[in-house]
Order: structure tokens, then sequence, then C-alpha cells
């Protein structure tokens, strides 16, 4: 460094995701929000045999009552993204609770089903959405390096949902009537507002445990004047500024602003100017340099503060530029072509399980198993898929398989198409136990780490909106894939063509999701190139 300048370093802190600590319970509340949203989503069959012995009606209409329950939750993904960007993850679930508690209250009265479409369904369903949507954003906003696993953790919680709410529900209507079964029903549903309440919002959590501060530094670089205070040491002096967003700034005088009086008037315009320069919501921790050469003039003092204040000016323009506001409805990430082909994957493989869950018990019925046999089924597929779920995010998270992420999730979708095509072949109880186990382990693992990929493809920046777009595609795979095994079923007289079709919908899946990545990468090679 010449004789003639004097270099002072400022070091700025920000906040990031915490990666453990209170994110825990952040990750038990979604846990258990999963597990709401599973229990009424795969004890669907149970109350679907209840609704046909109270309204006599015809299978096709019965089913509809569940289906559009799923649907809905589904097609509100976006509607719920749109509110936990206005608001927050921890209002959203509280409201959808009170929605799910009410559209289920209400259908223990029902006097038709024509009713149950507007309470059980619709109301209902939108209160699932509002649940669903923000116990997955929440968490992978709280975690970072742990992604995988808080993902797959909470989303076990599905599994969980599986395994333990359909004897519960079909032991509350034999005890307590239709009624009786959908009250309690409804009060299981209000939990979720607790569950909710868990979901403190990162920024306050942030606040309240001063932890995730990354450091960046900036070198400043001016002449020695006569004019200007010395202290007499040439050597680097370093000042931490922390966020705005996280703590007050430190109280003391620094050196900087001591020893340049006329650019920065005071520690607190200093700390402004830098605030304004650096922070954008607590989201960069890039390194900036800048440096000048100052005259022993006041005149070139003040000329260099107008250069800094222009460039102070031009990155904040840039960070604002590159960092908008979230959108509501953010359309334009469906213009990535990897997540637009795994938005399409996503209702394929969507289209394809719900068929398979809904159909398995009366394929196995179908194939000489006793009834309490097909229960044992589909028990089995849930508690795997609750073990899928914890497991695939652990082995997801190690260093040498995160890279790999989404060639993994595309090749065990490939297997999940093949395990389809087979179960319609198993007449070994057995077999199809263990066979229909794999499924759910597999099914757990792809479920789990849907929020994880999102990341991958496009950042954390658009989580919130690109979930929402995810689970709406996903809305359209459960619309239409038990209706299409149905019409199959009634046409052939047999399930088996169903899984056919599920199992070619599945590696349809894999495939639309593989040719997404090789077209992305080879843009990128162009861009490179």
């Amino acid at each position: 460094m010449p004789e003639n300048t004097k270099q002072t370093t400022v070091t700025y802190s920000h906040t990031q995701g915490l990666d453990g600590g209170y994110g825990w319970v952040v990750v038990l509340g979604s846990f258990l929000a999963h597990l709401v949203i599973g229990g009424f989503m795969r004890s669907g069959g149970v109350i679907y045999l209840e609704l046909r012995d109270k309204f006599n009606d015809s299978a096709a209409n019965t089913a509809w009552v569940i289906s559009l329950a799923v649907t809905v939750r589904m097609l509100f993904g976006p509607l719920a993204s749109a509110l936990c960007n206005r608001f927050t993850c921890r209002t959203v679930v509280m409201a959808g609770g009170v929605l799910l508690c009410v559209g289920v209250l209400v259908s223990g009265f029902a006097p038709s089903l024509e009713f149950l479409y507007f309470s059980y369904s619709l109301i209902g369903g939108v209160g699932r959405a509002f649940i669903y949507t923000p116990a997955v954003v929440i968490v992978a906003l709280y975690f970072s390096r742990r992604r995988g696993t808080a993902s797959g953790i909470a989303n076990a919680g599905i599994g969980s949902g599986t395994f333990l709410a359909p004897p519960i529900v079909e032991l509350l209507f034999h005890d307590f009537g239709f009624a009786g079964a959908f009250i309690l029903m409804a009060a299981f549903g209000l939990q979720a507002c607790v569950f909710g309440a868990l979901f403190r919002p990162l920024a306050a959590q942030q606040r309240i445990s001063h932890r995730g501060y990354v450091e960046t530094e900036i070198v400043v670089t001016t002449a020695k004047s006569d004019d200007l205070e010395d202290d007499g040491d040439d050597e680097t002096k370093t000042d931490t500024v922390k966020s705005p967003l996280c703590t007050n700034l430190p109280e003391t005088r620094n050196d900087l602003t001591r020893s340049l009086p006329d650019l920065f008037q005071t520690k607190e315009s200093f700390s402004r100017s830098l605030s304004n320069a650096l922070i954008y919501h607590g989201a960069s921790s890039e390194v900036i340099n800048y440096s000048g050469s100052v005259e022993k003039s006041l005149q070139e003092l003040k000329k260099s503060q107008a250069s800094l204040d222009s460039n102070i000016s031009a990155r904040e323009e840039d960070r604002t530029n590159a960092h908008p506001t979230p959108k509501l409805f953010d359309l334009s990430l469906l213009k990535n072509i990897q997540f637009l082909t795994f938005c399409i994957g996503i209702c394929l493989y969507t289209l394809s399980f719900q068929a398979s869950y809904v159909f398995l018990p009366p394929l196995a019925i179908q194939n000489g198993q006793s009834d309490i046999e097909a229960a044992y089924v589909v028990s089995t597929a849930g508690a795997l898929e609750t073990l899928g779920s914890i497991l695939s995010g652990i082995i997801l998270d190690h260093p040498a398989v995160k890279p790999h992420r989404l060639l993994i999730y595309n090749i065990v979708l490939f297997v999940l198409g093949i395990l389809t095509v087979i179960i319609p072949f198993l007449s070994v109880f057995g077999w199809l136990l263990f066979v229909c186990g794999m499924y759910g382990f597999l099914l757990g693992s792809c479920l789990a780490q849907k929020a994880t990929l999102v990341v991958d493809i496009l950042g954390v920046e658009h989580l919130v909106s690109s979930l929402g777009l995810l689970v709406c595609f996903q809305g359209f795979g459960v619309l239409f894939g038990p209706p299409l095994s149905g019409i199959l079923k009634d046409y052939y007289g047999v399930y088996d063509p169903g899984f056919y079709c599920g199992g070619v919908a599945m590696v349809a899946s894999g495939l639309t999701q593989g040719l997404g990545g090789i077209i992305h990468h080879q843009r990128i090679h162009k861009r490179q190139s």
C-alpha cells in the first residue's frame, strides 16, 4: 500500500437460516400439520364407505366428495403461497385450521351429498391448502444445509397419518355415529391452529436468538491528509456493523468515522449509508470493495464523497432489480424449463400414486386377500412411507449426494413406475406386502423432497411462489387420476389396467423431468461457450 494512503475495513453481518435451534420446533409443528393432512387424505376410503351407507347414492357421486376435497387442497396452493408472501406462514396455517374445523363440523349435519361438496370438499379443502403449503415452506426457510433432512422429517407426518388415521376414524364412526365422528374429526382439524402457532417467523426468531450472522467486509482506501485527524496507525481498522433486522448498531464511534469527518459526518450517517448500500432484506453476503484517492483539499474530499454516493445508488438499484419483492402469483417462474417440466412431472406422478392408494385395497381383495389383509397392505405402505421420508432427507443432505439429488429423484420415479405395474400380478400376500412396502418407502422419499428440489432448481427466494404453483399442478393429477382408473375398471371389469396406466404415468414423469434437466444444462453450456 502506498505510504500516503490509509485503509479501513468495515465488517458487515447479516442473517441467514438457522439450521437448527428453534428450527427443530418448527419441524415438529410441520410434522404434526402434515399428520392432520395425511390423516384426512388417507382415511378417505373409510369416509367414502360411511357416506354411501348414509346417503345411498351412486359410487361415482359419493367418490366426488373425497376426490374434490383433495383437489381443492392442491388447486388452492397458489393462494396459500400468496397469503404467505403477504402475511406469515403462522397466520395462514391458523386460518386454515379454523376453515378445516368449520367445514368438517358442518359436514356432520349435511342433508345431502351436494351439501358435502360445499362443506367438506370446498371449505375443508381450502382449509387443508392453508395448512399444507405453509407447513412445507416454513421448514425450507428455516434450514439451508440440513433442508433435506428437515423436510423429510416434516413430511413423515403424511405417512404417520396414513398409518394411524384410518382405523381411528373407523372406530369413531362405530362408537359415536355419523355426526359424532365428524364433530371429533373437526376438533382434530382445529389442532392445526396449535401447530401453526409454532411457526414463528424467521426474522423474529433471528432477532430473538441473535444467530445466523454472515460477515461482509468493505475496504475503503483514502489518502492521508494534514487536514484529517491521524492517529499514527496505518494498519487496517475493522468495525462490525450488524443488520438492522437483527440488532442495533454499536454505540461507540469508530476509527473510520473519526478519520473521515467530511466524508461521513457521524457514525449514524456512515452506518445508514452502509445499510442502504448493502442490506436488502439481509439476503446478500458478497464482499464489496471501494477504493479511491483523496487529495488534501476539502474540495477533493467532497468529490470523492459524491462518487461514492453514486456507486451506492447504482449498487442499490442493481440489488433491487436482482431481488424484487415476491409476487403473489409469479407465473413467470414457469419460463424456467427445468421448473416447468418438474411441475408437469409432478402432475403425472400424482395422477399415478393417488389412483394407486385409492384402489390398492380393492385390488388386493380382487386378488384373493381378505379385508384385514388389504388393510395391512395400506398400513405397511404408510409406515414405510414415514421411514422413507426421514431417511431420504438424511441421505440426500450428504455432501457427496447433494449435487445429484434431481438425478436420484428421477431414478426413483422410474422404479416406482415399475413397482406400480408389478403390483397387479402379486397374489401371494407376503410378496404383495413386500412390494407395497417398497412402494411406500420410495413414495415417501419423493414426497418429502419437493421443497428441497424446488430450491435446487430456482433458489430459496422463489420457494413460496413456486411451491404454490407446484401444488396446483398436483391438484390436476389428483383430479384426473382416480376417475381415470375408475373408468378403466368399469370398462375392463378389473382394477389391473388402472395400475398399468399409473405405472406408465410414473415413468413418463421421470422422462419429462429428465428431459427438462437436459435442456437446461444444454442452455447453460451454450451461454458459457
